[in-house]
């Protein structure tokens, strides 16, 4: 198995890179930034790009899997019913992915967006995306347009139900989130990069809340957007900055 956690500390984002060195194939999640780093980094390991999948469309950093799926001619990935002006490929809950040797099942973990996916990788590690952090979980008042009090309680349901389907996991599968401490897409997330199941349903605050202290906690103390959130998630789910396909520098 390959697997790579790359570290973006301009946003405190992570990304993945999940391989199968024996097939050649690997599938790259979350990606940001100059998708010539992904390729580069596959090549130098014998493997080709087969997946480009993002967890979610992204409010506070640009998406960078729509250059990367052109450049690698790579299918692009997101969760069923994401609103987006771009063709995807859709998954839905339960689909299981195979990337070589490797398999990730798709669990639908909406509420920080409809739309969201987490991945849980062959059986003992689950990529959270926005979902659950470690010592933090996500907010559901990232949108473009504003939202009534009832629609933030629904999606705040949501993202209770999408823990605690993700607390149905053994507490030895390992937990990789889509963001670290300094993120603004949460409250109080650790600057660790890594936890399990078993220690964040013991320690995470949020965990310890009951639904309704759950939907009452995400509803106040709401931390203020990025100051560039509109331009990101208008370009995140529009072409915009998507005009040509991407070309390698030549070497």
């Amino acid at each position: 198995m390959y697997f790579r956690q790359v570290l973006h500390d301009e946003r405190s984002c992570a990304s993945y890179i999940v391989g199968c060195p024996s097939l050649g194939l690997c599938a790259v999640i979350d990606p940001q930034g100059d998708p010539q780093r992904y390729i580069d980094e596959v090549e130098e390991n014998a493997m080709v790009i087969s997946h480009v999948i993002d967890t979610h469309v992204h409010a506070d950093h640009e998406s960078g899997a729509r250059k990367l799926a052109v450049a690698a001619n790579a299918p692009l990935y997101l969760g069923a019913g994401a609103e987006v002006d771009f063709d995807f490929t859709p998954l839905n809950d339960g689909d299981v992915l195979e990337v070589g040797n490797r398999s990730a099942r798709v669990i639908h973990t909406p509420g920080h967006t409809p739309e969201h996916v987490s991945l849980f990788f062959d059986d003992w590690y689950v990529l959270t995306g926005d979902t659950l952090f470690v010592g933090d979980v996500g907010r559901v008042d990232l949108s473009l347009i504003e939202i009534e009090d009832a629609e933030l309680r629904s999606r705040a349901k949501e993202l209770y139900e999408s823990l605690h389907n993700l607390l149905c996991l053994r507490d030895d599968v390992e937990v990789y989130p889509g963001h670290y401490a300094g993120s603004t897409c949460g409250r109080g997330m650790d600057g660790k990069t890594i936890s399990t199941i078993g220690r964040e349903r013991r320690t995470n605050p949020a965990l310890q809340l009951d639904q309704e202290r759950f939907i009452d906690y995400q509803l106040s103390n709401t931390p203020p957007l990025p100051d560039d959130f509109d331009e990101i998630k208008r370009a995140n789910v529009g072409p915009t900055h998507y005009v040509e396909p991407f070309q390698p520098p030549s070497r």
